[in-house]
């Protein structure tokens, strides 16, 4: 898990050959034709890279054709300006100006633009089916993308405003970045909006029908979150050690706990957060938003609320003391 902030890279040149090697080495294999001219050629890149994922601001002069190999994880980008046309298989896409799309990331590419720029966002491909997987009770790899377009005007809305976050918000923060519960909660955000906006299997697919579950395995579950909760765990990592599917448990929690398995899970947090807060010394430098954040809680206003409604007092007056 991060320790340190994303880091952050430029290449600004007007050579077409040290442009196309960084691309290589920077997205996937391809070959590449050039047209139009190379003495007014200018390629810029801008990459704020956290290694499981990236968002890139991407400048490209001249006009290109570019053969792909399958990119193996998803690729998402808005236009900006220029012109864009994108192939795979028998599948075609001109994106507008201002118009998010996705690329097919099992399928070779040909991409083809002219004076091209656009913002793209790098996700982890199995990060996003396993989430599919915990939605909806199919196995991953019966979740999969086509090249595509924002199923709608809102839900592209949304994803930006979450690149948005993730770029100016998250990334900045260092508090935030490097905690492990706060990291895997935003790439969780990242992977379930990209299922919410882009068209892909799940949309399709009848939710698994639950099975059977006894008190038994709500007791390991909740032996697990008590054990783990201060681990990036999600849902399927609380479903395997129940010996359970994913709706499954999350049917066996609503029966015999009456909240979710991610509630519960919340709730442990929480009673930890509180507990560190008692035990603090806050002339030693111990802070509100560290607890917080140890805990998974990045929104501190929220933590503030949520931590009010339960133990009637404010974060900062346990802190204190008070």
């Amino acid at each position: 898990m991060p320790t340190q902030l994303p880091e952050r890279m430029a290449i600004d040149t007007t050579d077409p050959e040290e442009a196309h090697s960084y691309l290589q080495s920077t997205y996937v294999e391809h070959s590449v034709r050039l047209t139009g001219s190379r003495e007014l050629f200018r390629f810029r890149h801008h990459i704020t890279d956290g290694g499981n994922f990236f968002v890139a601001r991407y400048e490209h002069s001249m006009n290109c054709q570019v053969d792909t190999d399958p990119f193996g994880y998803l690729l998402i980008g808005q236009m900006f300006s220029g012109h864009l046309r994108l192939r795979a298989g028998h599948e075609e896409l001109m994106p507008a100006t201002g118009e998010l799309f996705l690329l097919d990331p099992a399928s070779p590419m040909r991409i083809q633009w002219e004076g091209f720029r656009a913002g793209l966002v790098r996700l982890d491909l199995d990060l996003v089916q396993r989430v599919a997987a915990e939605a909806t009770g199919h196995p991953p790899a019966a979740i999969r993308f086509g090249l595509s377009r924002a199923v709608s005007a809102e839900r592209a809305q949304h994803w930006q405003e979450l690149v948005r976050y993730v770029t100016h918000d998250f990334c900045r923060n260092p508090i935030a970045y490097s905690s492990p519960l706060i990291h895997a909660h935003t790439m969780r955000l990242l992977a379930a909006s990209v299922l919410e906006t882009f068209p892909n299997t799940t949309l399709g697919l009848e939710p698994a029908r639950p099975g059977g579950a006894d008190a038994s395995a709500v007791r390991r579950a909740v032996a697990f979150i008590d054990d783990h909760a201060g681990e990036p765990i999600g849902l399927t990592e609380i479903a395997a050690a129940a010996r359970l599917g994913t709706r499954t448990v999350q049917e066996a929690f609503r029966r015999h706990l009456d909240q979710s398995p991610m509630a519960y899970l919340r709730q442990v947090r929480l009673e930890r957060a509180h507990r560190d807060l008692q035990a603090a010394d806050p002339t030693a430098g111990t802070t509100v938003a560290d607890v917080a954040s140890r805990w998974g809680f990045a929104h501190h206003g929220r933590f503030a609320a949520l931590y009010k409604g339960r133990y009637g007092s404010s974060p900062s007056q346990t802190l204190r003391g008070g």
